[in-house]
């Protein structure tokens, strides 16, 4: 708030009984400017390693996705990337989760209950909504732990994987137990296998066939998805096809993850989309990359698996 204007005043004390010839002259107010706040600008992702040479027209280039835009830049970077020569280009997407708050959402069928979260991004939180992204494997199918503020739909398991949400809205990607734990701070959790990447390299069963989920039809390179954390604490999306657990970790690293963790797998669960807005309606909705399949409105209309949502602040 600028200073006030208004000159000072003061008392006055007679010290002649002769009055002055002239009346004191007026003291200026100093001058004062409005402070100025300037937009803070926001942190972009660190450039991509690529992993295969050449690089195609436009692969490995982070692109900020136009939904996302705040005051000070954009809060979601997107770019491909192939893991290796004559693979197919893999999406990836760079979060800022100081400009964001992640939320954990029920699925419709999964798990079962009733959740504060459910099903979808409801009409009057969609104004906000800027990506959402799919979690991780069925619960009741693996030792995976489910967890959202006051209660657990799965007992959360020491040494798994874990996306934490905290209750500022910000997230971390770590090992249960060693990196995170559960506080009065901690809002969500979601956790599936164990980490994949840690201090920045791939787990020693990366390479482990069956260790990372069930494909379709028993093979190896199928479309995966992870998510990872950075050294300064944005999070990593990645999902493509024909992956295996080591390519789908060297792509995590090659986007700066320090720690990371498998989500879903198989071509129907692999899905992230992002979400454009005039006022308050999205006019726009966007998949991460070609062939992902679901479409975008599968987050804004219901969906049967639990999957999380990206808001701007």
């Amino acid at each position: 708030m600028p200073l006030s204007t208004a000159p000072p005043t003061s008392a006055s004390t007679t010290t002649s009984i002769a009055p002055p010839l002239t009346a004191p002259r007026p003291t200026a107010p100093p001058a004062t400017a409005p402070p100025t706040t300037a937009p803070r600008r926001l942190p972009t992702p660190i450039p991509l390693t690529p992993l295969a040479n050449p690089l195609l027209p436009g692969e490995g280039t982070w692109r900020p996705d136009p939904g996302s835009a705040v005051p000070g830049g954009y809060a979601i970077y997107t770019a491909q990337l192939r893991p290796a020569n004559g693979y197919p280009e893999a999406g990836i997407a760079w979060i800022d989760t100081a400009a964001t708050r992640l939320a954990l959402y029920a699925g419709a069928g999964e798990p079962y209950g009733s959740w504060p979260r459910q099903g979808y991004v409801g009409a009057a939180q969609q104004p906000g909504l800027i990506a959402a992204f799919n979690s991780g494997f069925k619960i009741y199918s693996y030792r995976t732990g489910w967890y959202q503020q006051p209660r657990a739909a799965m007992p959360l398991q020491p040494g798994a994987a874990s996306l934490v949400i905290f209750t500022n809205g910000t997230a971390t990607v770590g090992s249960w137990g060693r990196d995170v734990a559960l506080t009065p701070a901690v809002e969500a959790v979601r956790q599936n296998l164990t980490l994949l990447v840690d201090n920045a390299a791939p787990a020693p069963n990366a390479t482990a066939t069956g260790a990372w989920g069930a494909t379709l039809g028993g093979v190896t390179q199928t479309w995966r998805s992870g998510v990872g954390v950075t050294r300064s604490g944005a999070l990593v999306y990645v999902g493509g096809a024909l992956l295996d657990a080591s390519l789908l970790a060297r792509l995590l690293i090659a986007a700066g993850s320090v720690r990371a963790m498998e989500l879903d797998i198989n071509p129907e669960w692999v899905s992230f989309a992002t979400y454009t807005h005039s006022g308050a309606n999205i006019t726009a909705e966007a998949n991460l990359l070609a062939g992902m399949y679901f479409s975008p409105g599968r987050y804004l209309q219901g969906a049967g698996r639990d999957f999380f949502a990206v808001f701007s602040r």
